[in-house]
């Protein structure tokens, strides 16, 4: 499933893992378990930190989670992430032990602010270009704050589900039954909307972030 050079590509991405990341997957007759064994078992390949494992649990179709050092962080894949969302999946192995590309501590504490509980769905196509962007926000949102879990959702696997929910694009992010966002959307947009949707905890006061001192600051994109 995946080839030599992508395999080479992930050792090297992977060197930087330090804690045990598990992808633990629940039991399936569906036709499409094997491929999923197959490509969990080529990733697992590529670092010692990351290990496959199978739960007692079943389903109708692949699912698993990501659990590090044996504690879920609230990633879960119910489809095969391949296509564009192979990189979500590299990205969540990454995010759940603190590495790669992360959220400055003004962002972080918005998420942890949020009020819980969250248990959030995203409905994909593995074909579709704006998905992952969300997928790994949300996936982010989810290492960060103690009570949310986030999972992505092939819609092909789904397509009664997709259509009682009156979901007509993708990438659409669902709590229950109800949409929370469609479309294109980056982690500040979609923080704003869970924001106003969920309420954020104000109880503890956030201490002031030290941004430094600048003889000269740049604001913006393009020409600045």
């Amino acid at each position: 499933m995946l080839d030599n050079q992508l395999l080479d590509q992930l050792k090297s991405v992977f060197e930087k893992l330090s804690g045990t990341i598990k992808l633990v997957y629940s039991k399936s007759s569906h036709e499409k378990q094997s491929e999923l064994i197959e490509l969990l078992d080529q990733v697992a390949s590529t670092s010692e930190n990351i290990i496959i494992e199978s739960s007692n649990q079943q389903s109708e179709v692949p699912f698993f989670e990501l659990v590090k050092n044996d504690k879920p962080v609230g990633i879960q894949f119910h489809g095969i992430p391949g296509g564009h969302e192979f990189t979500s999946l590299v990205l969540a192995i990454l995010n759940s032990d603190g590495e790669g590309k992360l959220p400055d501590e003004g962002i972080i504490n918005r998420i942890k602010r949020l009020k819980g509980t969250i248990n959030l769905k995203t409905f994909v196509s593995l074909s579709c270009e704006n998905c992952p962007e969300v997928v790994q926000s949300l996936n982010l949102m989810a290492i960060y704050h103690p009570d949310f879990t986030h999972e992505m959702v092939d819609g092909a696997f789904f397509q009664d589900q997709t259509v009682e929910l009156g979901i007509q694009g993708v990438p659409s992010v669902m709590d229950g039954k109800n949409l929370v966002s469609s479309g294109k959307s980056d982690l500040s947009q979609l923080l704003a909307k869970l924001e106003s949707y969920f309420g954020t905890d104000e109880s503890e006061e956030q201490e002031p972030i030290d941004l430094g001192e600048y003889d000269v600051a740049v604001i913006g994109g393009g020409p600045a």
